[in-house]
């Protein structure tokens, strides 16, 4: 998917949607803007979506260290705020 092509450091959660009662994080990076639920790779160390709550997406990456050894890492993407807006 596209969003196996961009680092996860590019991409921005900017909202959620509820389609048939499944929840889905708008994502975008770039120009673009897609729609990831449970289950979905994102970025480019395999990260697979584990969670999705109304403020946050959580990742399970692979990570290969220089030995050529995998690991897990737990990331996340944070709502963003709207523009003027900070806590």
């Amino acid at each position: 998917s596209l969003l196996e092509k961009y680092p996860i450091e590019s991409m921005k959660m900017i909202g959620i949607l509820n389609v048939n009662k499944t929840q889905m994080a708008v994502i975008q990076v770039e120009t673009n803007v897609k729609q990831v639920k449970l289950g979905d790779y994102i970025g480019l160390d395999f990260g697979m979506v584990t969670k999705i709550s109304d403020n946050e997406v959580k990742l399970r990456e692979l990570i290969q260290d220089s030995a050529g050894d995998w690991s897990e890492r737990e990331s996340s993407l944070y709502l963003q705020n709207k523009e003027g807006s900070k806590k």
